[in-house]
């Protein structure tokens, strides 16, 4: 490991403990609710996409479904999104697509967040698909057995064979960016 890299891994560990902080001094109760979590990261209600993004993002780490993060849950937040390797990271989108659990990801659920994604991506990269083509072509690509469905192995092998499909399912907006943008907006 050079040094910019260490570098690099100590920067993520103090930004993580600076947010970690943020979240003891804002929640001394120990959760973390939604509209807490959007004032902290100051996303306004009027922007739709990032609203829709960080509940997303803010369901996906509710692991006991009480509408609250408690410490433990926002620290596998931070640690996943500014430190989480890149099967950590799929495993996490494939959940996230997985509205419904089964399992299986629908032209639905991949629809809805395609979406999502679209919209916050237009504002920093050229798409010249709109989110239904950009559905079609997923399931094109990764949808091996042409069931409608996306397994879990289908996700995963088809994120890693094809570098548009990796980029598109990763949910990669630059999360850690974006939190790092953010982050400022706490202090």
């Amino acid at each position: 490991m050079g040094q910019a890299e260490s570098h690099n891994e100590e920067m993520d560990l103090e930004q993580i403990q600076e947010l970690c902080m943020t979240f003891m001094k804002e929640c001394p109760s120990g959760a973390l609710h939604l509209h807490e979590l959007k004032r902290i990261f100051g996303v306004p209600a009027s922007c739709e996409e990032e609203t829709l993004y960080l509940e997303t993002v803010f369901h996906s780490f509710d692991t006991n479904r009480d509408n609250a993060l408690d410490f433990m849950e926002y620290t596998a937040a931070l640690h996943l999104i500014l430190r989480g390797n890149l099967e950590d990271r799929l495993k996490w989108s494939f959940k996230i697509y997985d509205k419904d659990g089964n399992g299986k990801l629908d032209r639905q659920e991949v629809k809805n967040l395609i979406r999502i994604i679209y919209k916050i991506k237009l504002h920093t990269t050229a798409i010249n698909m709109t989110p239904n083509e950009v559905c079609d072509r997923i399931f094109e690509l990764v949808d091996e057995n042409h069931d409608g469905q996306i397994s879990f192995t289908e996700f995963m092998e088809g994120a890693q064979k094809d570098e548009w499909v990796m980029n598109m399912l990763k949910l990669d907006v630059n999360a850690s960016g974006w939190v790092m943008q953010n982050c400022v907006k706490m202090t």
